[in-house]
């Protein structure tokens, strides 16, 4: 849904940096009417030139990941960041601060009341000795991405990617599982010394930046900048230990359960993944195009609109699903704003997990979709609590019929899988979650004080799982956590969006339109109602307290 260009030239060369700077100075210097009208137009172009330069960057991002050896792809993307990045955050401070200063500010603040709020945090958050901090913590992070693209072992006669060595975990054979499991973790511990320095050199850049702002750590300023304004770290901190008491115990029982039906005295690592009853793994593709056909005819007997916004995706090559060498690791999807359309990264391998994870992107693609009449940028960019909600939604409305992948009886097992992923994803998340908050509050700790660090955390939320010869393993799990490195503070989101993904499950069971119907209208907001609000447009409450965690945890543990 491209809309037409009013401002932006179509002929804009963005690897000038000059052209952009001129649409940039015409905003600042443009004499705007003292009417609300006049204030919406000069709104409207300033967002106009930052959908067209946030497209750009997405795309050079997109094709850096795809390949991180691709030397013009990485060059491209530099020249963002070196060049365009700056005068975005330079103009952005002044552009923010003649907006405040317009006599129709409260004229428009039924339409963007929200995000005038966020402009004056972002104002005051604002320091020019941060925009060349900036441009060092992309330019970090894609060497970050460098290191962890080209990891790849040597298999049975084969070179696969950590991504590919996913089915070999899933082996009835246990001889086989441990062997992929250790060259797996021997391989992230021949880099652990480069991404220990590549994390202290993120950490000493954002430190530096929170300084920057006046915040009194961190913690502070990031809660501040992500726009918290729903919860506290306190409230986060409850959290961990409502995780710790609720739903730890249940990930006990089940992995007890696990031990017990393969007849093991102890539980290992790579012992997590397979069928406990030694079955053949799942398989539910053999190739991407299997995958992508099979998705499609589940979403086109969901509901209209995901089969027409899948179908898009497929119809315009906004996906890209294979693992490769070369290609970063992870998953991903990122809208392109001018074009008001997604992009699924991710590295399929054939597994159940893989389906999955294509489900919970295309939630968030839907998300995209959805709220592409949003007018402004800004309404684009969604809290990641409830975007996830998005794409954890999909995963289990998904789970009613997996005919198209499996039997009957596979399609059981698959969904017993997901939904102890659900309750292995909390004590996860409060983990991370618990381990940032230790470190950004203590800036001047090294790489021995996070080993130790992480060990305190690993045996709080100790599930029972037997690391015995395998502590140095255990001692670096959090290195294969990429938003630890790329995205600091993103991920207590994916636990309180679980319980809003549950409840939107719950929903779906009674009344799938309706549920469907109430998330679609809830997802069209984009940002520009606070979380609770889009919570309840969904049908769902923004809570995470003992009294919504318990009954939610129970009802998955009923389900299993």
């Amino acid at each position: 849904m491209k809309e037409k260009r009013f401002f932006v030239p179509l002929d804009l060369d963005i690897n000038k940096s000059e052209t952009v700077l001129e649409l940039y100075q015409e905003l600042e210097s443009e004499k705007i009417l003292g009417t609300p009208d006049s204030l919406k137009s000069w709104i409207l172009k300033w967002s106009e030139l930052e959908s067209v330069l946030s497209e750009s960057m997405s795309r050079r991002y997109v094709a850096m990941t795809i390949n991180t050896q691709d030397e013009k792809a990485s060059k491209d993307y530099n020249y963002f960041v070196e060049n365009i990045d700056p005068i975005m955050s330079e103009y952005g401070d002044l552009l923010r601060k003649k907006l405040v200063q317009h006599p129709s500010l409260l004229d428009l603040k039924d339409e963007f009341g929200l995000w005038f709020e966020s402009v004056k945090v972002a104002l005051d958050l604002f320091n020019a000795k941060n925009i060349p901090l900036e441009t060092k913590l992309a330019q970090d992070v894609q060497k970050y991405q460098g290191i962890t693209g080209t990891m790849s072992v040597d298999f049975n006669g084969k070179t696969y990617t950590l991504s590919q060595m996913s089915p070999f975990l899933e082996s009835p054979d246990a001889s086989v599982r441990e062997k992929a499991w250790r060259l797996i973790g021997n391989r992230r511990l021949k880099d652990k010394d480069r991404l220990d320095d590549s994390f202290d050199e993120l950490f000493k850049t954002r430190i530096a930046i929170a300084k920057n702002t006046g915040s009194t750590d961190y913690l502070d300023y990031i809660f501040r900048a992500k726009g918290r304004i729903d919860y506290t770290p306190k409230d986060c901190r409850d959290f961990h230990e409502s995780i710790e008491k609720i739903v730890l115990p249940a990930l006990k029982e089940i992995y007890q359960q696990r031990k017990t039906q393969m007849g093991l005295t102890s539980l290992r690592p790579w012992d997590l993944n397979v069928d406990p009853l030694h079955r053949p793994a799942l398989k539910p593709f053999e190739n991407s195009t299997e995958l992508l056909k099979k998705t499609a005819k589940i979403f086109k007997k969901m509901h209209p609109k995901t089969a027409r916004w899948f179908q898009t995706l497929i119809d315009q090559n906004l996906i890209d699903l294979d693992s490769r060498i070369g290609k970063a690791p992870g998953g991903y999807q990122i809208g392109f704003d001018e074009s008001r359309v997604p992009f699924i990264f991710m590295n399929a391998s054939g597994t159940d997990r893989d389906a999955y994870t294509l489900f919970h992107e295309a939630g968030h693609a839907f998300h995209q979709f959805a709220m592409a009449k949003q007018p402004i940028v800004a309404y684009r960019d969604i809290p990641s609590e409830f975007a996830e909600v998005a794409s954890m939604s999909m995963e289990l409305i998904v789970m009613s019929d997996l005919s198209e992948f499996y039997s009957p009886e596979d399609a059981k097992r698959s969904t017993r899988g997901q939904l102890e992923d659900i309750i292995w994803l909390f004590p996860w998340v409060a983990s991370i979650d618990q381990f940032q908050h230790e470190l950004y509050t203590r800036p001047n700790h090294n790489a021995t004080d996070r080993k130790e660090i992480w060990r305190g955390i690993m045996d709080r939320f100790d599930a029972g799982v037997d690391y015995s010869g395998l502590e140095e393993f255990r001692d670096y799990l959090w290195q294969k956590q990429l938003h630890l490195f790329e995205v600091p503070f993103y991920y207590i989101e994916y636990a309180i969006a679980q319980l809003g993904a549950l409840q939107v499950w719950a929903n779906y069971k009674k009344d799938p339109q309706k549920a469907l119907d109430q998330l679609f209208t809830a997802e069209s907001l984009g940002s520009s109602q606070k979380l609770p609000q889009l919570f309840k447009t969904a049908g769902i409450q923004f809570d995470f307290s003992p009294k919504t965690i318990e009954p939610l945890i129970q009802n998955v543990l009923e389900s299993l």
